[in-house]
């Protein structure tokens, strides 16, 4: 490729370009080709079409009916791959488009023009309009964060946010963002310090902020990927805040947030990137650590992708890495194993069995390993006198002393086994006391999920310096109730080492609302004891509404689900696999088996280790977890069945029913987000009061 012409590719682009025929996208590969080649040779075949808003847009020809659109400058050497489709699709594409660059926010915009807007509108006088959103702000403040000076009229014409959601088209996707986060109550001066940090000084069309929605191709060979099919755009698009976090320097361990499709594995995974390109002056690997396997199956997959040498980073889940560390440094016995927590509840059963207790397994399951272990309770006289906060059930003395005979028993039951808090503080002592440690760096995706005694873990396995540990998660989602604190667990997060995402790449605005929804009068914390909010929480992508429906039988249920997937498959962009069926309980996922072989239509389960592009999947809600699809259905929401109450749930305490069922709003919460395109929801009877 020249080296003085600079090829963009936008995202516009590749979701175009991912939905063509394969016979059109061989066609687009070999244009691409030409045009990476020499974009101002005379084979291009550029097209002025006078009826485009925009003059510096042009189409070009892939064959007799598809076309792309590009932005060709008359002067200088940046070309914009923006568009590819049939011939009247892209044409009606690009007719009310506009492209320009905006020197204010460093960014390339791109919209369609608004229909009934002729020519710019001029105001420095803010309008006396109290029902409006944005009419507080003057034309230099709007300007500051990237409205187009013929947009400030249309702006200043905003009187709900539903407004502004309808002007999404209408809006460059930076500016909608910004102006979001102003109606979320977000400051001004927050925003411009968001976008003044995405800006350079050198070559400003490749800043952080130009990046946001832009591929711009610098590597013949990383095109080659792209033309094979071989990318993913998160791979090659990073918004500003996420390339900060990615990218950045930090004096200690970072703390990164965001609800859900916000990225943040994406920037873990960038993270993990950045820090191996970084070890030549480390001995020791990187640990990546999350909570579940299925994602660290995907997570080594990935990584893979990124070219991360195995040698230079360790991917495994805390329970695996637990027990081959205990292994590995010699602190049990080769023939010790680990209990897992199923294992644990049972032994618990068995001890309450020839022990009557007051107590339930699963209550002392929690407060052997919340309490006692957490804690490093050495006996019953620091068991009365150790802290209890968090618990929801009050007990006195003589329970303490009851709880820790049982306690006594669980231990002789387990002979030379260990439960996986019992190696955490081995594991803690162990490591405390000596200099070496075993990583350079540890980053930990899905933190919510952890306990405090594993977060201690991790902070004795890397010593403290800058870039230390990278801690990824989200307070919304803690579908196990864990409550974490990392000042307890020795992590200090100090100023601006506690970031927050903010946009959401995964879902359509109306999906991201429906999840939002579950959450309403439940209060969440931001692992350090502060309240954490979904403020500014957006998405820039629009779609059909989620629809809940309720049905008389589940017959009809069936039958609404079955002609809903008959009508997906219709769809030649729409493979079996984009689709998941998900629910509360295992009965109800056979029952979505049992309907798919009546369709005689192939499924296979979520936890399969293959599964095949012809085959729909099917999920429980916790199983779901890490994943998503274009396509979900959710089955059994009616109010007989959420929220879904366990058999003991009549006897909770209040405290202990607020917590099961804040529980379930978070299950809930992370169910219906992962859905991309489409979430239908169904029940039997009457609908639940949790939809609303």
């Amino acid at each position: 490729m020249n080296n003085a012409i600079k090829l963009f590719i936008h995202d516009s682009f590749f979701d175009a370009f991912s939905v063509l025929p394969r016979k059109i996208q061989k066609k687009t590969r070999e244009f691409m080709k030409k045009f990476k080649e020499d974009p101002k040779s005379s084979a291009i075949n550029y097209e002025k079409i006078n009826t485009f808003k925009d003059q510096s847009l042009r189409t070009v020809r892939i064959d007799q009916k598809y076309r792309a659109i590009i932005q060709a400058p008359e002067e200088g050497n940046g070309f914009h791959l923006l568009w590819v489709d049939n011939h009247d699709e892209a044409m009606d594409w690009a007719k009310n488009k506009v492209f320009e660059w905006n020197a204010s926010t460093q960014s390339f915009q791109m919209y369609d023009r608004p229909k009934n807007q002729t020519k710019p509108v001029s105001t420095n006088v803010t309008v006396k309009d109290a029902a409006s959103l944005y009419t507080s702000y003057s034309d230099d403040q709007l300007t500051s964060i990237g409205v187009p000076k013929d947009l400030i009229g249309l702006v200043k014409s905003i009187e709900r946010v539903e407004h502004l959601e309808s002007y999404a088209s209408n809006l460059p996707s930076d500016v909608y963002e910004y102006l979001y986060y102003l109606s979320e109550g977000i400051s001004l001066e927050d925003i411009l310090e968001e976008i003044e940090a995405g800006k350079v000084s050198d070559d400003n069309t490749l800043s952080p902020n130009a990046q946001k929605n832009v591929y711009v191709l610098t590597d013949d060979a990383e095109l080659e990927n792209i033309l094979s099919g071989d990318f993913e755009k998160w791979k090659l698009f990073l918004h500003p805040s996420q390339r900060s976090i990615a990218y950045g320097e930090f004096k200690g361990p970072l703390k990164v947030t965001g609800s859900a499709g916000t990225g943040k594995t994406v920037c873990a995974l960038h993270r993990a990137k950045y820090l191996s390109q970084k070890l030549e002056s480390f001995d020791k690997p990187i640990l990546f650590t999350t909570f579940t396997k299925s994602l660290t199956q995907y997570l080594s997959t990935v990584t893979e992708k990124f070219s991360i040498p195995d040698s230079e980073i360790v991917i495994s889940n805390i329970d695996k890495l637990i027990f081959e560390l205990a292994r590995e440094f010699k602190v049990i016995d080769e023939s010790s194993g680990m209990i897992n927590s199923s294992q644990e509840l049972e032994l618990w059963k068995e001890i309450i069995e020839f022990n009557p207790s007051t107590f339930d397994e699963k209550f002392l399951q929690d407060e052997y390993n919340d309490v006692i272990l957490a804690n490093s309770v050495k006996s019953v006289n620091e068991y009365y006198k150790t802290s209890r906060v968090g618990r929801s059930v009050r007990i006195g003395r003589q329970d303490k002393t009851q709880i820790w005979e049982l306690c006594e028993e669980f231990i002789k039951s387990k002979e030379s086994n260990y439960t996986k808090f019992e190696l955490c503080n081995l594991l803690i002592a162990y490591f405390s006391s000596i200099s070496e440690k075993p990583f350079s760096h540890i980053i930990c995706d899905e933190i919510q999920d952890f306990s405090n005694l594993e977060l201690s873990l991790l902070r004795v396995l890397v010593n403290e310096k800058e870039d230390d540990l990278f801690l990824v998660g989200d307070p919304f989602q803690n579908i196990y109730g864990r409550r974490i604190n990392f000042s307890k667990s020795g992590i200090h997060i100090r100023g601006r080492r506690s970031r927050k995402l903010k946009v959401n790449y995964r879902t359509t605005e109306e999906i991201k609302k429906r999840a939002v929804s579950i959450l309403l009068n439940t209060e969440y914390d931001d692992f350090d004891g502060e309240k954490e909010t979904n403020t500014g929480y957006v998405s820039l992508m629009h779609g059909s509404d989620p629809t809940y429906k309720v049905f008389a039988s589940p017959e009809a249920e069936d039958q609404y689900i079955s002609e809903q997937i008959e009508t997906l498959l219709l769809d030649d962009s729409v493979n079996p696999s984009d689709i998941c069926i998900a629910s509360r309980t295992n009965r109800l996922v056979d029952e979505s088996k049992k309907l798919l072989n009546e369709i005689q239509q192939k499924f296979s389960d979520i936890k399969a280790t293959i599964r095949s592009n012809d085959s729909i999947v099917v999920s429980t809600f916790h199983n779901l977890k890490g994943h998503e699809f274009k396509h979900l259905f959710v089955r059994g929401f009616s109010k007989d069945y959420v929220p879904f109450r366990h058999p003991g749930f009549d006897i909770y305490s209040d405290i202990q029913k607020k917590e099961y069922l804040k529980k379930e709003k978070s299950l809930y919460y992370v169910v219906f987000s992962r859905a991309i395109q489409t979430l239908i929801i169904t029940g039997v009877g009457e609908k639940s009061d949790w939809i609303v």
